[in-house]
């Protein structure tokens, strides 16, 4: 009896041992990543993989770490495009082994994102819609996410230009345009990418029957000369129709004025003419300078959306000029704090009540944590924006509607902290109504 009670005890300790040795690993390779140490990173968690070769979550990482590095971090020695094959193989490992691994499919879209620019760099519209196509497959676009997309894209009128703020609503919207030809009179920009000049050509020429073009006056030279801008903070005037000042009441000589700040900096210290005192040398970027070219060239002639959540960084104080219609913000030419057109009620209201939720109840089931919780907080600001207007004009019939939608539709128990904290908030105010 003593001998078997000592085994176990042998069996017990050796395992803890392990499973301490992987832990330890899994940290260390953490701490690495995050002070930029990749190839330290994904060694370390090599290492893991030999003590527990069957953790999904060490597979995660290491494609995780390996796509990081490929995409995301300064070009580093030995990348070649074998680098997107080793990523993939990690990831599905993970998902085989935790089929509902939300993270490693987001990841796993992120890479066919990734390998669909190449496709766009190449202008190769049968391997662009193939790798968007995989990421499908692979459950990177579960039901509550098309929905999303489609609720993302049919806020935006028509003809409009959309700038996405990252991979998920860029990605989502650029399945259902090549493979549900859903909305594809709309040119979707990710914001980020806006300051390579092969994609800002690619967006002046477009993809015949991928993806839609817009216009912009620069020439090939000037577009693949794309650098930082010698700037201060310069007060720019942006085209705008008279049909445009009609709609927003504003006298025929209104102007639209974007006030644009430099956004790099250094400590060289400059002056243009002999007469000038120094200053210390300020630039704008190549991304803020496409933006502001886009806008220029295109606001006269097709309504301009960004996604909400957008960071803020990359708009440079465009973000006065915008109107919320729930999910996205359109571009208007005025300033619109406070004002009559800081809330595109009507949008707003068409999102919340037209059935824009029947596939939602899915995130339970099909969470991708990367983003599922940030796409419900947009679904959670859309309603409660929406009971400010209906509190503020009275309308209990209304507000009671919407406080019954928000209990069917977006109370399923899957954020339930932050659901009930909004829920009692529609409640407080239906009381006080």
């Amino acid at each position: 009896m003593r001998q078997i009670e000592l085994m176990f005890l042998i069996i017990i300790l050796f395992t803890t041992n392990i499973s301490a040795q992987e832990l330890s690993l899994k940290k260390q390779a953490l701490n690495e990543f995050k002070s930029e140490h990749y190839d330290e990173a994904i060694d370390l968690l090599k290492n893991a993989l030999e003590i527990s070769p069957e953790d999904a979550e060490i597979y995660y990482y290491l494609g995780f770490f390996n796509h990081y590095k490929a995409y995301d971090s300064r070009p580093l020695n030995g990348y070649n495009f074998t680098y997107s094959e080793k990523i993939f193989k990690y990831l599905n490992k993970a998902i085989e082994l935790n089929p509902n691994y939300g993270d490693a499919k987001y990841f796993y879209g992120a890479e066919c994102s990734a390998n669909a620019f190449v496709s766009m760099k190449n202008y190769d519209l049968k391997k662009l819609k193939y790798f968007y196509n995989l990421a499908f497959e692979k459950e990177a676009y579960p039901d509550w996410l098309i929905e999303f997309g489609k609720n993302l894209l049919n806020s935006c009128d028509n003809n409009a230009i959309l700038f996405t703020a990252g991979n998920a609503d860029l990605d989502i919207c650029s399945y259902l345009q090549l493979h549900q030809n859903y909305r594809t009179d709309i040119s979707i920009i990710p914001i980020g990418y806006i300051d390579r000049p092969w994609y800002v050509k690619f967006l002046k020429q477009g993809l015949e029957g991928g993806v839609k073009k817009i216009t912009l006056n620069l020439s090939d030279n000037q577009i693949y000369d794309i650098h930082p801008f010698k700037w201060k903070k310069t007060d720019i005037q942006i085209p705008i129709t008279s049909k445009t000042r009609e709609k927003y009441n504003l006298d025929e000589n209104y102007q639209m004025i974007w006030t644009m700040e430099p956004d790099l900096f250094s400590n060289r210290i400059h002056s243009k003419l002999k007469s000038e005192v120094g200053n210390e040398r300020t630039y704008l970027s190549p991304q803020k300078a496409i933006l502001l070219q886009i806008v220029e060239d295109n606001y006269q002639y097709r309504p301009i959306y960004f996604s909400n959540g957008a960071n803020k960084y990359f708009l440079n104080g465009l973000d006065d000029f915008f109107r919320n219609c729930g999910l996205v913000s359109e571009l208007t030419p005025l300033k619109t704090k406070q004002t009559e057109y800081e809330y595109d009620y009507e949008k707003i209201i068409k999102l919340v009540q037209n059935k824009s939720f029947i596939d939602y109840k899915t995130i339970k089931t099909k969470d991708i944590p990367r983003i599922s919780r940030s796409i419900s907080s947009n679904y959670f600001s859309s309603f409660y924006n929406l009971s400010e207007y209906y509190y503020k004009l009275g309308k209990k019939d209304k507000y009671k509607k919407l406080i019954e939608i928000f209990k069917n539709s977006m109370m399923i128990d899957f954020n339930p902290n932050y659901e009930k904290l909004v829920f009692n908030e529609l409640e407080k105010k239906a009381a006080n109504n």
